[in-house]
């Protein structure tokens, strides 16, 4: 017989004394507090997602059965309206709705008291009026989200409405931890048109692939060759449109194919870019992108154009 070792077991929890922990470790007292529910106001805007019935509900009936989660605070911060002070929640709004329908049906089903005593007041973190402002609310909902993800789509919502109250790209790059790449790629979608983002938001077409044919085709014609992929998927019994079923359903025409003719225009376009006068002022992703291009392929650049530009160019800073 094999020789095995005991299993070792985890220690049994032996609790200790809350407040001299704290002490201990030299802590202090938060700023949690417990309001009822009903006491607290809700308004969509102050959230970056919208409102999903399916999960309130789901939530519910968990709450229902193991009661509201003290370990899950609301965010919320305090709005002056028609004089009065009042409590708003933009953070755990599923919770919030969440936990005022488990209220309302266990009122009504009879739930045991010790389930609904934790309804009567729920707990919340109440931001400082300082720090509380439209944009930081965008910020905390985007990265306090990420339980489930925000889609592209609605990610690009929220990028635009930064970009409106004034929020420059590197400061929501770096307070979102994403890439300007990621900011292009969603303001693609964000600017296609309305059709295109009902596909998107039905699940019919991936943010990831309307975004690769908005970039390749535009935003009209990415959504011409979608909608009508999505058509004969339909057709065919297919819920949702793939990479390998556009491709089945467009066919690629000659006229797509980039020949030599085009490459050597497309290089003479690049080499434009390159030698143009301004090009310094371009973005540092912009100007890596073009020379990275360019770089494999210097013995094919136009070596005239490029003296006559550069000698443009000094005739130019001559006459300044």
């Amino acid at each position: 017989m094999a020789k095995t070792s005991p299993l070792m077991l985890d220690a049994l929890i032996v609790t200790g004394n809350t407040k001299a922990a704290i002490k201990a470790a030299g802590g202090g007292s938060s700023d949690l507090w417990t309001v009822p529910p009903s006491q607290i106001h809700y308004d969509p805007r102050d959230n970056v997602r919208p409102l999903m019935p399916a999960w309130v509900r789901h939530l519910a009936n968990l709450m229902k059965v193991n009661g509201y989660d003290r370990k899950k605070p609301l965010g919320c911060f305090v709005r002056k309206v028609g004089g009065e002070d009042k409590i708003f929640v933009y953070e755990g709004q599923h919770r919030y709705h969440a936990v005022l329908l488990a209220a309302d049906e266990g009122r009504k089903e009879g739930l045991p008291a010790r389930i609904m005593e934790t309804f009567y007041r729920i707990p919340l973190i109440i931001d400082e009026a300082k720090s509380v402002s439209r944009s930081n609310l965008i910020y905390a909902g985007i990265t306090n989200n990420y339980g489930e993800k925000l889609t592209p789509l609605q990610l690009a919502e929220k990028v635009v409405e930064l970009q409106q109250l004034g929020e420059p790209n590197a400061t929501i790059c770096a307070r979102l931890d994403i890439t300007d790449q990621t900011i292009r790629d969603v303001l693609l979608l964000a600017h296609a048109p309305v059709a295109l983002h009902k596909l998107v938001r039905e699940n019919v077409v991936s943010s990831t692939l309307a975004i690769e044919e908005i970039r390749i085709h535009g935003g009209e014609k990415a959504l011409d060759r979608l909608a009508s992929a999505a058509s004969k998927a339909k057709v065919s019994g297919r819920k949702k449109v793939t990479r390998k079923a556009l491709d089945a359903a467009i066919p690629k025409s000659a006229g797509t194919k980039i020949n030599a003719g085009h490459a050597k225009q497309l290089l003479q376009a690049l080499q434009s870019v390159l030698l143009d006068p301004v090009f310094g002022k371009l973005s540092p992703v912009t100007i890596s992108d073009v020379q990275t291009a360019l770089m494999p392929h210097t013995d094919l650049l136009d070596l005239t154009r490029k003296a006559t530009s550069r000698h443009e160019s000094t005739e130019r800073k001559g006459d300044d």
